[in-house]
């Protein structure tokens, strides 16, 4: 690597935790509960993942499915302080990816961590503390701000040149951050989707889980 690495960011659904599933049950509850849809919204919910979308944005497009118009601001309001709730109740328990030791490694090597997730800012930063992660991290990022404006925050605010930014993300939509502000980016996820984003989501680097990082990142060889 030409650039040494000052920053390192990470995705926190899918990444840190495993909650894209459990989101998806949420959602599915809140549009029960509050406008009587009883089918089809979990499903729904998980095929908007991975598209880059705030989660008032999922809200709009759900709504927009199941519900034929735009939500009022107040509909918005009060679904996101529904599933707010349900969100904080359901992480809980924790579900933590192994391998979290990761943090502490990088935390040796680098100026600063920070953490970037779609998900409310506040709530984000309640589930990262009580987990215990949230120690690690100089900076906890999220919504309503989408991932590329918290990207340049991070550069501008830390003067940053873009090469001196790891961002480790599960998910296509992470890649295309990285890749608009031009930061360093590793890709989780299995051998069989490699293939499939070469040509248009070329990550610099690709381990198919947070376990297979190497501990020392000036270690990590381009594949």
């Amino acid at each position: 690597m030409k650039s040494k690495i000052r920053a390192v960011g990470f995705d926190f659904d899918g990444t840190l935790i495993m909650s894209e599933e459990q989101k998806a049950k949420e959602m599915e509850k809140v549009f029960r509960e509050r406008f009587k849809i009883k089918n089809e919204v979990k499903a729904a919910y998980q095929r908007l993942s991975g598209k880059a979308l705030n989660r008032e944005e999922k809200v709009k497009a759900l709504f927009k499915q199941f519900i034929k118009r735009k939500p009022t601001a107040k509909e918005l309001k009060m679904v996101k302080g529904h599933f707010g709730q349900h969100y904080q109740k359901s992480m809980q328990s924790c579900p933590m990816f192994q391998c979290t030791n990761v943090l502490k490694e990088l935390k040796k090597q680098v100026e600063f961590l920070f953490l970037l997730s779609l998900e409310d800012k506040r709530e984000v930063k309640k589930i990262a503390d009580h987990c215990g992660v949230g120690q690690y991290f100089d900076e906890i990022l999220g919504g309503p701000k989408p991932k590329v404006e918290n990207l340049r925050h991070i550069l501008k605010k830390h003067h940053l040149k873009p090469q001196e930014v790891l961002y480790i993300g599960d998910a296509h939509s992470d890649v295309i951050a990285s890749k608009k502000v031009k930061v360093k980016t590793i890709l989780l996820g299995k051998k069989h989707m490699y293939e499939k984003l070469k040509e248009d989501l070329e990550a610099d680097f690709r381990f198919s889980n947070l376990c297979d990082i190497p501990v020392k990142i000036d270690g990590l060889k381009r594949r």
